[in-house]
């Protein structure tokens, strides 16, 4: 028979199961539950500098602000720019910013938000697809 410290820890594991189960059942994407709606990262691919994430995002019901986690691991100031959301920021080398947009900043007409640097126009761009 187990004894109750093994019992306890065999039950808070499975709540933390079932929950995450349950969570992603639901269709929240795991960046959802920290706080934020999408992630961008700068990075550096085969020589080129880029801003990797966005994916798909439904707007669908909401009220709150869209919340943006972008982070800089790199060693220069990188800017961070969406245009069809009013966004326009510069991330320092090893900041992490969140980014909050509110809804009425994001332009309806666009389906397919571009995130680019507007420092380094050569950097390769990211998309956020908004459904509603």
């Amino acid at each position: 028979m187990l004894d109750t410290t093994s019992t306890c820890r065999w039950r808070a594991v499975r709540s933390v199961i079932v929950g995450l189960a349950l969570t992603l059942a639901s269709g929240v994407a795991i960046g959802q539950l920290a706080g934020e709606d999408a992630q961008f990262v700068a990075v550096e691919k085969e020589g080129s500098k880029a801003w990797n994430g966005g994916g798909p995002l439904d707007l669908k019901g909401r009220s709150a602000p869209l919340t943006l986690k972008v982070s800089n691991p790199l060693a220069a100031d990188h800017g961070f720019s969406i245009d069809s959301m009013n966004v326009k920021e510069v991330i320092k080398p090893g900041e992490e910013k969140t980014i909050s947009v509110p809804l009425e900043n994001i332009d309806t007409a666009v389906s397919e938000h571009k995130a680019y640097c507007q420092l380094h126009p050569k950097h390769i761009a990211a998309a956020l697809t908004v459904t509603r």
